[in-house]
């Protein structure tokens, strides 16, 4: 792959953009692209740092910068977009947003409560009806459900409403950017933010959808003209429930919680096996005691003190950080200390 060519491609789409209509106060930060060995800067190739692994935004130099991994092919407009959904989080850094989930802390505390999911699962479902058009009936009920579960599973509703505000902000912001770049692939996006979020096998992990319940809670916040971008109380998205009360209706919840409950085992199930196959054939690429660093938490699993990592791992050693590429499984001593490292 050409990182410089598609450094210039994406420079270039990035250029036609009107940021003011994506995001008040928002503006382009310079980005890097790598691959496995290279990775293009700033106009040049520069070293390969541990700090290149992962599609995010960094600390470089003294400057936010977005960060990406070039794996796939993907058509500029899609790519430029989600370079700009990173370029969003050094915005959030720089803004000092201060809603960012402990996601390492949540691997080991949250758990997947069927009653949780299936109330979850009626919200998206509202917030694909107000997709096109804004309904304030739909509205109310959608915050009074969120209400309910926020007094219910106070600990999971805080870790998804910091994810909805961090990521479902920059995957708002993601969406925009299609729609004017290309507004074909914003409505393919649509759509497919209209599979998952009706379907509660999706919902594993939880992150994930996040991404996506997140945007469309902004986007009828936007719709009906509330949402306020310049907000100092975030998340804003649990501050609008102040003044709701919870909803006391009736939506056959026992049925959904049976869904619920059925993909909540299979998930559990399929991420044991994983773990079982994966120890099995013992594959060790690291013995501890280590510190933990970070994971791909993108789409990290955890089961009876073992994490899942996909593309990295990052830890310290003697002080030192450092970084495996790949795909292992992580088993913890606690929830800073790494005692095996198993290749997946």
């Amino acid at each position: 792959m050409d990182l410089e060519l598609l450094h210039k491609q994406i420079t270039d789409a990035i250029s036609h953009l009107e940021f003011s209509k994506i995001w008040p106060g928002f503006k382009p930060l310079k980005f890097a692209l790598f691959d496995q060995e290279k990775c293009y800067f700033d106009g040049k190739y520069i070293e390969k740092t541990a700090a290149f692994c992962a599609n995010t935004s960094i600390l470089h130099e003294g400057e936010y910068i977005a960060t990406w991994m070039v794996a796939e092919d993907l058509p500029i407009s899609v790519l430029t977009s989600k370079l700009v959904h990173e370029m969003f989080h050094g915005f959030q850094n720089m803004q000092a947003w201060d809603c960012w989930p402990n996601e390492i802390e949540a691997l080991f505390r949250y758990e997947y409560n069927a009653q949780n999911l299936a109330i979850k699962l009626r919200e998206n479902e509202l917030l694909i009806s107000l997709l096109d058009h804004f309904d304030s009936e739909l509205m109310q009920e959608l915050l009074s459900l969120r209400k309910k579960r926020q007094e219910i599973f106070p600990y999971q509703f805080m870790y998804e409403a910091k994810t909805e505000e961090i990521e479902g902000t920059a995957n708002y912001v993601e969406w925009q950017v299609l729609k004017q770049l290309d507004p074909n692939q914003a409505n393919d996006l649509t759509k497919h933010m209209h599979m998952l979020m009706t379907n509660i096998s999706h919902m594993f992990p939880i992150r994930i959808s996040c991404y996506y319940s997140g945007a469309l809670m902004i986007n009828a916040l936007v719709n009906k003209g509330i949402y306020d971008f310049n907000s100092s109380t975030r998340p804003v998205l649990i501050s609008l429930l102040k003044c709701i009360s919870p909803f006391t209706g009736d939506f056959s919840e026992t049925v959904l919680i049976n869904k619920a409950n059925d993909a909540v085992n299979n998930f559990y199930n399929e991420t044991k096996e994983i773990i079982k196959n994966v120890v099995t054939k013992n594959e060790v690429m690291l013995t501890g005691p280590l510190e933990l660093g970070f994971v791909n938490i993108y789409n990290a699993r955890f089961y009876n003190n073992y994490i899942t990592t996909t593309y990295f791992l990052m830890y310290k050693e003697n002080n030192e950080d450092k970084m495996l590429p790949g795909n292992y499984v992580i088993k913890m001593s606690d929830e800073r200390t790494i005692e095996l490292v198993y290749k997946w």
